[in-house]
């Protein structure tokens, strides 16, 4: 700094002395020494500006000439052949360093510019880019490279030279920019370097022509070799402009990378080079193609590299004799060539995008048996309290970089475990996980077979079982052999692949539309069945086990995780695991119902005693943490319980009472931990009772506060799981959490809100640098907080912020009108409600709603933003609670955000004002992680469209919430099958709109509602359950309070009866003047009634005439003569027609007895009618023998209870139904009843007396005569 911007000549006299001691230096045989002395010198040359920077960099150049020449020639030749090699050595790395001194300096020299702002014009830019010579650089080095006689140059040098090059390339061109024409034949000499150091150079290493130097080709071979592979990784960005020149020059880097390991006698320096030099090749897999002039394989990086790679991992085991697996070498491979073969192997996994061979089942096996070596290497808790000064820190750097190794496998095996399945199919990806998987539970289980010996080829299901199970043991075996039990590290990591296998398992099964293929015992058992129908199969990717199969062992396995323990020590990490197993499993099978029961029981129902005492035992850490080694584990191994208690409860698992009282009595919070308090208003004390702080003293504060936090959030999580109802849970289980819930709900609710806003501050601060929540409600400072609890506040803060806004509103309806409590209550509600409001605008921002696959950061933003949906729903139910709430401009914003955001995404109008345009590809799907937001989403609309009133939001926004989607439903344009929770919502709000809309205006709207309504229930394709349960109490709604004439809803009931809309036609009816519906529309009931061949109409239009007929003729009993002489006939022919089975078609057997029943209702109807006003007894006779003629036709086709007929598609109960009536007529009209018996036929009259006899007698059986037996015993001689 002292010397920036001054002018120089030569320099100080300093600087001179420096320089020359420095050259004096350069030419030493110790390596470090030379590279100080380069160092150095590249350090004075970046002095000085402008033309004195260039005068004291040529000086030191041409300083440099002279060193390489060799100018004090020795009287020893061999000594001054070294002394030469080492002055070039050392020239060249000077070189090297002065071209990244200038470039490092420079990049400060930007950043102090940029710092102080000030502006480089670009004169002086220019000049600062030439500041060195590279050029002249470049061909000093050139001539050392470009010999091809390894006898006249030194390996030494060249090695140095091709150092030089590199360092002078990677410092002097930029990867971002495109090559000029004298770039890439810079980049083109260092490739033919690379060539010509390969071929010759690296060959003299191994010749036996060379003799004499021996010592130098030991020593400087490996570096050499280092150099040559850090070259090619240093050109591997310019490769893709060098395709002109040749396409192959990547394929064979490749191969000279490959054969250079091959033969490397596993040296640490060049196995490191060699990993990173795959590493980057494997972001530019367009470069490398199939070459037939290649000995190796070229087009596939990862099986080029990965012998390579797996050969550094695996472990050596020292041994008296050597077996064919193992060699005798006791030596550890070097930490850090370990470490950068795990760091290449996940750089390929992670770039792989398609399906590669490469990845293979070993790979995973020998990973586990590097982390079964290395994972032993693992310094103690308080090791660094107790090291001791004889302790070198080298030994602590080792155990550093082991516990750094291990967690960099353990990341590796799970993205082997993806890269594997990449790209394939489902038969593919189902086979992989489950080798996985149970490879997996054998390591967890310590479960390992002693002998190697194939299992039995039986293609039956018990022979795939056993098949799969002993594939699973032989692989096991590998890595226990040496160790069994397992360290409980590799359980960890074993019962956490586990997990992700099972759960990877279950997106396949969800990919298939939730089928249960994998999981559900019938399915699996008919597609093994399937498998092994095909020719030459064996066991394999089309012939394997399924998960279903092996339940009893994971279950097993699981539980026994759950609770592992060691030397009667609790291991809680591992038991973390477990529970992580045991959760993966019960989302995986907690739907598929127990085949060997058929008593609607889970599958999992047999399991419960273990699974239950699991869970018990992780919920019961607290007392553990006393009489077990304290640490973090613990806190976090309750959180784990809480979380699987959580699913349990969700996937209705639990199903005793007593086991569920058990179970929540760990997780309820006591009055003393959640005490009533108000909102803390700088009063420390009132501030202090909300901290989450240990009740005694523990080693591990900052962890402490887990478990009153978990409780509060399982708590949460249960009560938004009641409340919300995405999920059926059986009624005796609400009812109990439900009371357990109540217990210190005020408290909770209070405690549940700090924490909320603790944790919504906390995500603020990581999201935002620029604010930062040193210290909250529940924590003085975020140093007093471990990172687990910092995420715990993070990941639940909407659960807890939606449920302290239920338990608090309802604490506010308990308390009395202007008590201290209440206004405490509104106070905590009112400082939550800006944090609920403002993380619902930041979920629904950072919803990228046209991502097509869910992740788990989409899941937790959907999650959020239905949460807090949610709670501003409870605040605008019960606004005069609330007190100073939400304003209705903040409600009518929230409600066109939510709008703008869900609803119309979903339906596909979110890029159009007016909705004239749509695009398919830009919808929300209604997955299951977006159902719930879209429910709670239109649930908003429709409280603030019942709200309007009261709070008085703007009437547009509301209006094209809800009509918007309706006018697009009814165009046609974006009706789909998941979109009735949408439509029947706007629906439910247009209603409530309607009855507060004003008289402006409401004329056409309630005829637009109704022209609505019968679009939709008159689609063709029968509209959803939910939307028709919506649409005609809206109907009811507009005929009600109607602005219409009733010649209007007199066309409309036609309408309606015309399309078969006989709901509609009721509620129509109901609320017109008495028999006025059904005289506008006697024509269309006369054509449904009529049309023979559609027998789905005609007992939907039977049963709306039947029950507007009777509510209508009370009022006006002339009515039935109306319907009689209109459609008498059409009811009399089809009671014939269904009754003796005369008429056929679709639905015909469904609906026969149905209209049977409602003729018969409406021809009793009339005869009632008929016998009360009637004064023509001929008229009422004839009407009688007419009905009577055809009921006698049915009984004879039909036969009675007891009296069969025979007949092929006889209905007793119809008989019955018929003999009914003539029973009836009998006793009600007895004169009439003999007057039609004497004209009828004597054939129809026997039916008939027979008919009445067996109705009168209830259809008892007919008495069969018996013969009488004699009785030989009463003969007397």
């Amino acid at each position: 700094e002292s010397t920036y911007d001054t002018l120089i000549d030569r320099g100080p006299p300093w600087m001179e002395r420096a320089t020359s001691l420095l050259l004096r230096l350069l030419p030493s045989p110790s390596g470090i020494i030379r590279r100080g002395a380069a160092e150095g010198l590249s350090l004075l040359a970046t002095l000085g500006v402008s033309e004195d920077a260039h005068t004291l960099q040529s000086t030191i150049l041409h300083s440099l000439d002279e060193v390489m020449k060799g100018s004090n020639v020795l009287a020893n030749p061999k000594a001054h052949v070294e002394t030469l090699a080492f002055a070039k050595a050392g020239t060249l790395l000077a070189l090297a360093c002065i071209q990244r001194a200038a470039k490092r300096m420079r990049k400060s020299e930007e950043e102090r510019a940029i710092a102080r702002s000030v502006s480089r014009d670009s004169d002086k830019n220019g000049e600062s880019a030439d500041k060195t010579p590279v050029m002249i650089m470049m061909t000093r080095v050139l001539p050392s490279l470009a010999t091809q006689n390894p006898e006249g140059d030194s390996l030494l040098a060249r090695t140095y030279a091709l150092h030089s090059f590199g360092v002078l390339i990677s410092n002097s061109i930029s990867t971002d920019t495109a090559l000029t024409h004298e770039q890439v034949q810079i980049i083109w000499k260092a490739v033919e370097a690379v060539e010509s150091s390969f071929l010759s150079a690296w060959s003299a290493v191994v010749s036996e022509n060379s003799k004499g130097r021996e010592r130098e080709k030991f020593t400087s071979g490996p570096a050499f070799l280092a150099v040559l592979l850090r070259l090619m990784t240093t050109l591997i960005p310019w490769l893709s402009e060098l395709k002109s020149l040749d396409r192959w020059l990547a394929s064979r880097f490749s191969c000279f990378a490959s054969t250079i390991l091959e033969y490397s006698s596993n040296h640490p320096v060049i196995l490191f080079e060699g990993s990173v030099f795959f590493e980057r090749l494997s972001a530019h897999r367009d470069l490398v193609g199939p070459n037939s002039c290649c000995v190796v394989t070229t087009d596939n990086i990862t099986a080029t590299a990965t012998p390579f790679l797996i050969s550094l991992l695996r472990p050596p085991y020292p041994k008296v004799v050597a077996d064919s697996d193992l060699d005798f070498s006791s030596c550890q491979g070097p930490i850090d060539a370990q470490r950068s073969a795990v760091l290449c192997m996940k750089e390929m996994c992670l770039s792989s995008t398609s399906p590669d061979d490469a990845f293979t089942f070993g790979v995973g096996k020998t990973l586990f048996s590097f982390l079964h070596d290395r994972c032993g290497r693992r310094r103690f808790q308080h090791f660094s309290d107790f090291r001791s000064l004889a302790l070198s820190r080298s030994v602590v750097n080792f155990f550093e970089d082991c516990q750094m190794l291990e967690t960099e496998v353990i990341s590796l095996i799970q993205a082997i475990l993806y890269a594997q399945i990449n790209g394939r199919d489902e038969n593919e990806k189902s086979f992989i996980i489950l080798q996985w998987l149970l490879f997996s539970r054998c390591l967890a289980s310590g479960d390992g077979t002693k002998t190697l010996n194939d299992a039995d080829s039986d293609l039956s299901i018990p022979g795939l079982i056993e098949k799969a199970r002993h594939i699973a043991q032989v692989g096991a075996s590998h890595v226990l052999k040496h160790s069994n039990p397992p360290r409980w590290q590799l359980r960890c990591v074993s019962a956490n692949v586990a997990s992700v296998a099972m759960m990877m398992l279950l997106s396949i099964d969800e990919e298939t539309d939730g089928s249960g293929l994998l999981f559900n015992l019938k399915s699996a058992q008919s597609r093994c069945i399937d498998m092994s129908r095909k020719e030459n199969i064996t066991y394999g990717v089309e012939l394997h086990s399924q998960p279903i199969f092996h339940l009893q062992e994971l279950v097993k396995t699981a539980c026994g995780t759950s609770t592992a323990t060691s030397n009667h020590s609790e291991l809680p990490s591992v038991q973390i695991s477990g529970l992580s197993l045991l959760v993966s499993i019960f989302r995986s099978f907690s739907s598929q119902l127990d085949a060997s029961t058929n008593d609607g029981t889970s599958v999992l129902e047999q399991y419960s005693s273990q699974i239950v005492s699991s869970v018990k035992h992780a919920l019961n850490s607290e007392s553990l943490l006393s009489e077990s080694v304290p640490g973090t584990a613990f806190f976090r191994l309750f959180s784990a319980g809480c979380e699987a208690l959580f699913v349990m409860i969700s996937e209705e698992l639990i199903s005793d009472p007593i086991a569920m009282r058990r179970l929540l009595q760990p997780v309820l919070l006591s009055a003393e931990e959640t005490p009533f308090v108000q909102f803390p208003m700088g009063d420390r004390n009132e501030k202090g009772t909300l901290l989450m702080s240990s009740t005694h003293v523990t080693d591990d504060s900052r962890s402490y506060p887990l478990f009153r936090l978990s409780k509060l959030c399982f708590l949460s999580k249960v009560s938004m799981l009641i409340a919300l109802g995405d999920i059926s849970i059986q009624q005796s289980t609400v009812s109990i959490v439900a009371g357990e819930l109540e217990k210190e709900e005020m408290g909770r609710a209070i405690h549940c809100a700090a924490a909320a806003i603790d944790g919504f501050l906390l995500q603020d601060s990581q999201q935002n640098q620029s604010s930062s929540a040193t210290s909250g409600l529940t924590y003085k400072n975020t140093t007093d907080l471990d990172e687990s609890v910092i995420q715990t506040l993070i990941e639940n803060w909407p659960t807890l912020g939606a449920s302290a806004v239920s338990s608090i509103i309802k604490a506010i309806k308990a308390a009395g009108n202007g008590s201290a409590d209440m206004r405490s209550l509104q106070q905590w509600l009112t400082k939550l409600t800006p944090v609920i409001v403002t993380g619902l605008r930041h979920s629904l921002s950072s919803l990228h709603l046209g991502d097509k696959k869910s992740s788990p950061e989409q899941s937790s933003a959907s999650e959020t933003a239905a949460l807090c949906v949610y709670a501003v729903r409870l605040c605008v139910r019960d606004n005069e609670h609330v007190g100073e709430g939400l304003s209705s401009i903040e409600l009518g914003d929230i409600a066109n955000i939510v709008t703008e955001c869900v609803i119309f995404h979903v339906l596909g109008l979110s890029d159009s004002e007016d909705g004239s345009k749509h695009h398919t590809e830009s919808r929300l799907s209604l997955s299951k992680d977006h159902k719930v937001l879209v429910q709670q989403s239109c649930g908003l609309i429709e409280d603030l469209c019942q709200q309007y009133c009261a709070i008085g939001v703007d009437a547009s926004i509301l209006t094209r919430a809800v009509v918007l989607p309706l006018v697009t439903m009814q165009e046609n344009r974006a009706m789909e099958l998941n979109h009735g929770i949408i439509i029947s919502s706007c629906i439910r709000s247009s209603q409530s709109l309607l009855q507060s809309h004003p008289e402006d205006g409401r004329a056409e709207f309630e005829k637009a509602l109704v022209q609505l309504v019968l679009t939709l229930l008159k689609d063709s394709s029968g509209p959803e359950e939910e939307i028709k349960a919506a649409c005609l109490p809206l109907l009811r709604v507009c005929c009600e309070k109607t602005t219409m004439s009733h010649e209007e809803w007199g066309k409309i009931a036609n309408y309606s009866a015309t399309y078969g809309l006989w709901d509609a036609w009721a509620i129509v009816c109901m609320t017109l003047p008495p028999g006025y519906g059904i005289k506008c529309s006697i024509d269309a009931i006369k054509m449904s009634l009529g049309d023979i061949q559609s027998v789905p109409r005609h007992a939907a239009a039977l049963v709306a005439l039947r029950t507007a007929l009777h509510s209508a003729s009370v009022e006006d009993p002339s009515l039935l003569c109306f319907v009689l002489q209109s459609v008498g006939f059409e009811i009399l022919q089809l009671l014939r027609g269904h009754g003796v089975r005369i008429i056929a078609g679709e639905g015909f057997d469904e609906n026969r007895v149905t209209v049977c029943a409602e003729s018969v209702k409406v021809n009793i109807m009339a005869f009632q009618y008929l016998n009360s006003v009637s004064k023509e007894d001929s008229k009422f006779v004839s009407f009688i023998s007419a009905m009577f003629e055809v009921l006698v036709e049915i009984i004879s086709f039909n036969g009675m209870p007891n009296h069969s007929s025979g007949k092929e598609g006889a209905d007793e109960t119809i008989g019955r139904m018929c003999s009914q009536v003539f029973v009836h007529v009998a006793r009600t009209a007895p004169m009439m009843f003999k007057s039609t018996m004497a004209i009828i036929s004597p054939e129809n009259r026997a039916v008939l007396e027979a008919a009445v006899r067996a109705d009168m007698s209830g259809y008892a059986a007919p008495k069969r005569e018996t013969k009488k037996k004699i009785s030989l015993k009463g003969f007397v001689r």
